[in-house]
């Protein structure tokens, strides 16, 4: 029997695999999506601790937009992480081929889907189109009104406080889950195309 401990290992045939110019593209994306995270969570978390300190009123709607990028550079950094992945995780060697500024765009274009599906999971929440013993009661502060967009915008927020929690949770995961809010979409859609069809 032969003595295989002191043989070096063999490289991974998978890292061999990726093109130099793919993972320059990674690393670029790597690096934009790190930073932007970054500086997210550094801002977002410093005007929240102003806005405590100045007793200001933190708009919900933000918050909710905030979360939802989060989530998504949160996603996308998890499918990033590893490196042997960088070909899945570029989606196509074609990606190398956009250049700087295009590739910054590309990098943040999970970020821009985020901020769209958490305001419309939120904007769901609102209309009470889903509702459950996880999803946030939202309605109309007492003794105030919501009959024009910008009271409804000031006025009708989560009712309780785990309400808030429930709504933040549901927008980072709506940032997070990139296919969430389409296919929840598509499920209300068709539910109401079956509810005519009766």
């Amino acid at each position: 029997m032969e003595n295989t401990v002191n043989e070096p290992r063999p490289a991974p045939a998978v890292a061999k695999e990726i093109d130099p110019k793919i993972l320059a593209a990674y690393k670029q994306i790597l690096t934009f999506q790190f930073l932007g995270t970054l500086i997210l969570a550094v801002v977002l978390s410093v005007w929240l601790l102003i806005a405590h300190v100045r007793g200001w009123e933190v708009p919900v709607l933000v918050l909710v937009v905030l979360l939802g990028i989060l989530g998504a550079f949160f996603s996308a950094l998890t499918r990033l992480y590893r490196i042997d992945e960088a070909g899945a995780a570029l989606i196509s060697p074609a990606v190398e081929q956009l250049g700087g500024p295009y590739l910054f765009m590309y990098s943040f274009v999970p970020p821009v889907i985020g901020a769209i599906a958490a305001s419309v999971l939120y904007l769901i929440f609102i209309g009470k189109l889903v509702t459950g013993v996880v999803f946030p009661d939202i309605g109309c502060v007492a003794e105030k009104s919501c009959a024009t967009v910008q009271a409804m915008m000031h006025n009708y927020l989560p009712v309780k406080p785990e309400d808030y929690g429930k709504a933040l949770v549901w927008s980072f995961i709506a940032g997070f889950s990139e296919r969430m809010v389409p296919d929840l979409l598509q499920s209300l859609v068709a539910k109401q195309g079956k509810a005519e069809e009766k």
